[in-house]
């Protein structure tokens, strides 16, 4: 499910943002003395584009709508393919740290669980 057309621009002005203090960072008048070798230079860039990649990809993980499925959509256990119930005992999604080629991101996924062979899980998505 895309995002509505508010929701994207909100996103894409966020990212503008970050952005521009990524390049602030980089080429701001402050920052010139700090970046003298090559290393430092390297270094401050692959930071900020690092950042930046890890930001995209953790919106487009919280857009996906297996973040929160409805109530109504049938979320199936991954081990014997029967419907999981959401955990009743979590008032919020349950965070999980994970290391990706972006860098560390946090996502948020709502528990389940199979009331047939009691498998706990989180919606895995395609």
């Amino acid at each position: 499910m895309p995002l509505s057309p508010v929701a994207r621009e909100q996103l894409r002005q966020e990212f503008h943002r970050k952005a521009e203090e990524a390049f602030e960072s980089v080429f701001g008048s402050d920052e010139q003395e700090q970046l003298i070798t090559f290393v430092q230079r390297e270094s401050r860039v692959m930071e900020r584009g690092q950042a930046l990649e890890a930001w995209l990809l953790g919106q487009h993980l919280a857009a996906d709508p297996l973040a929160d499925p409805s109530a109504a959509e049938c979320v199936r256990c991954p081990r014997c393919s029967k419907q999981g119930v959401r955990d009743a005992a979590e008032r919020e999604p349950v965070p999980r740290r994970v290391i990706s080629r972006a860098g560390k991101l946090e996502l948020k996924r709502w528990k389940y669980r199979c009331p047939s062979c009691r498998t706990v899980f989180s919606p895995l998505g395609r």
